[in-house]
């Protein structure tokens, strides 16, 4: 308890994100999605870094300064407030995606409904949004690479410094694997619908909902991640 509450004090920035995140996406999935996005997607982010601090995959060789993190919540030698950082930076580059590929989709009059299958179109937010998360690491990692610069701290080195202030072109690599593997799993695991049924806030449904309707005026309805 004493660990984690030192986490919290001295990143407490990192728990402001989850809080938002949390909203956000309950209010927009609902907390089944919400908790196995954020569950797998720690999971999935931790294993990563656990890899790449001991052979070198996905980001490429790096080291955490153990010293500099002195009190603080570590799993087998990951900082957990790293790997809990990556679910909500995702969930910002998915959205954006959504964000840009769903006017391919709808059209003006058309209604939308939460359909258990999205249809293929949607795929492309895997991609798009795996994208947009390595995009925002572009910024993010430079920074923190820097940590002795700012209250972060000099938290980790790269074996195999790159010529991008430090930062190796393998850190991006991965995070776009890691960033397209938690999508596509969500994708998939919100596809079956005995497992978890996608939640659609009210403000989108459409008025044929109500009747139980899949089809409004000949319209197919829009699937509604």
């Amino acid at each position: 308890m004493d660990t984690l509450l030192t986490t919290i004090t001295n990143r407490p920035y990192v728990f402001a994100f989850l809080i938002a995140y949390l909203y956000l996406s309950i209010s927009r999935w609902g907390w089944q999605k919400s908790f196995l996005w954020l569950i797998s997607g720690y999971l999935i982010a931790w294993l990563s870094e656990y890899s790449s601090i001991h052979n070198g995959f996905p980001y490429g060789e790096y080291h955490y300064i153990y010293e500099n993190l002195t009190g603080e919540l570590l799993i087998a030698g990951v900082p957990f407030f790293d790997s809990l950082s990556y679910p909500f930076l995702i969930f910002a580059g998915y959205m954006t995606a959504e964000l840009i590929l769903r006017p391919l989709l709808c059209k003006e009059g058309e209604g939308e409904v939460d359909l258990p299958h999205p249809p293929s179109p949607y795929k492309g937010e895997v991609f798009l949004g795996a994208l947009f998360t390595m995009l925002l690491d572009v910024i993010i990692d430079p920074i923190a690479t820097m940590g002795d610069k700012w209250f972060l701290g000099k938290i980790h080195y790269y074996a195999h410094p790159g010529w991008y202030f430090g930062v190796p072109m393998t850190n991006f690599g991965g995070w776009f694997l890691v960033s397209f593997a938690v999508i596509a799993f969500n994708m998939f695991i919100w596809s079956i619908p005995s497992l978890c049924k996608g939640r659609l806030p009210a403000r989108h449904a459409s008025r044929s909902d109500a009747g139980g309707g899949g089809v409004e005026h000949g319209k197919p309805m829009i699937y509604i991640p």
